[in-house]
């Protein structure tokens, strides 16, 4: 066991005081109160340089003394100074008084958002049209105008119209109204002989449209970049229709266009009762033929043929069944017919031997003859030829083609006026 030790604190004396034990020391603590240990302490010594530091310099004017603002003294009741949080309290509750803020705004905008995501309706109702049309709820029903054509609000009847695609042609000069169709393409229906022509769908003559300054310019082929900037700077409004692909699309892009030409409620019920008369005349074909004949459309004897998934059959399909119903996208791919090549892309119009053929009216009788004289259609004379423009723009004209194959394949049945 280490001997004890002993400590004495300096200054102390032994006659006055106890020892303790402390830390496994013997402490002896002087004893006497405070007072008297400060006056056992020795006065410090006065500084002979005290003096010499308050004299001002000679050689330097003195600096006038700026005089502070008196501030008044912060009186505080005893319990708010005791409720009062320390300096570092204080300054942790600043530094956190931006994130609270910064917290709170999120909290609005994930509640602005919310209500914004279910008001679906008022969302709706304050959209507007691309290209600066307004909604379409200014609509009003029972009134001609506004109407509203494609993606476009039209205020009123417009005076000069232009067609960049053959079957907006044909649907206007169907319909009252087609006076305002001033200028079509080189691919338009020979009906519309006469008009200025500009271009073709995809590439028109901007500066003969210009020209003449036309309300609005139809198409349904996107209209290139440059095209569309050239003509909106020179004020001219493109209006771009959906392509139909049913009998229930073709009765609509005949509303529209109905509705540009005569308004939103006369012109529409025109446009409708061209496409209804059309479905009701083939509708009443329809009901007649218990068993369909086979048919096949022929635009030229290259070995294609518009097959039951291509909008030149549309119309056909009411009247007619596909011999090859499993054929898509047309038959065969071109091959010219050559004495040289037998074997050439007419065997699948061969093999498919339909009842009726609806051949284009550019393809001479004894043409097709030559290349086809084995079907049985055309050894029994069930031909008919076709404008082949009326399939492709699903003209209502082409109805009285349907007639004439109908009564060639249908003999116990009237053809339709």
């Amino acid at each position: 066991m280490p001997p004890e030790k002993h400590v004495f604190r300096a200054g102390d004396s032994s006659g006055r005081g106890e020892l303790r034990q402390q830390g496994g020391k013997t402490v002896f603590r002087a004893g006497g109160t405070k007072g008297e240990k400060r006056d056992k302490k020795p006065a410090a010594p006065p500084r002979e340089d005290a003096p010499r530091a308050t004299q001002p310099r000679p050689s330097a004017p003195p600096r006038p003394v700026k005089q502070k603002k008196a501030v008044p003294p912060r009186l505080e009741t005893p319990a708010k100074a005791a409720a009062s949080p320390s300096w570092p309290a204080r300054r942790r509750r600043k530094n956190r008084t931006p994130l609270i803020v910064l917290g709170s705004l999120l909290a609005l905008l994930l509640v602005c958002l919310a209500g914004w995501a279910l008001d679906v309706p008022g969302r709706l109702a304050a959209l507007t049209v691309p290209g600066g049309a307004s909604s379409p709820g200014e609509v009003k029903e029972g009134q001609d105008w506004p109407a509203m054509v494609g993606d476009r609000l039209v205020s009123e009847k417009p005076e000069k119209v232009v067609s960049l695609s053959p079957m907006v042609t044909e649907a206007l000069l169907s319909l009252p109204g087609h006076e305002a169709l001033c200028a079509v393409t080189e691919y338009c229906d020979a009906r519309s002989t006469g008009l200025a022509t500009v271009g073709t769908p995809l590439l028109p003559r901007t500066g003969d449209i210009i020209a003449l300054a036309p309300d609005y310019v139809l198409c349904q082929t996107p209209l290139a970049g440059p095209v569309q900037t050239e003509l909106e700077q020179a004020g001219v409004e493109v209006i771009q229709l959906d392509t139909p692909a049913d009998l229930a699309g073709l009765r609509e892009f005949y509303g529209q266009l109905g509705a540009l030409l005569g308004g939103n409620e006369t012109g529409r019920a025109l446009g409708y009762g061209v496409i209804d008369r059309l479905e009701s005349t083939l509708a009443a074909y329809n009901a007649a033929l218990p068993d369909k004949a086979s048919a096949l459309l022929l635009p030229d004897l290259t070995g294609l043929a518009a097959t039951a998934d291509t909008a030149e059959w549309t119309l056909l399909g009411q009247v007619f069944r596909h011999p090859l119903p499993d054929a898509t996208g047309w038959l065969a791919g071109a091959g010219c017919l050559t004495d040289e090549d037998p074997d050439n892309d007419l065997d699948e119009i061969r093999a498919a031997d339909p009842d009726v053929l609806l051949v284009a009216d550019t393809v001479s009788p004894e043409d097709l003859a030559a290349a086809l004289g084995d079907l049985r259609a055309v050894q029994n004379g069930a031909v008919v030829y076709v404008d082949l423009r009326l399939t492709e723009t699903l003209s209502p004209r082409l109805v009285f083609a349907i007639a004439d194959a109908a009564a060639l394949a249908y003999p116990e049945f009237s053809a339709a006026s």
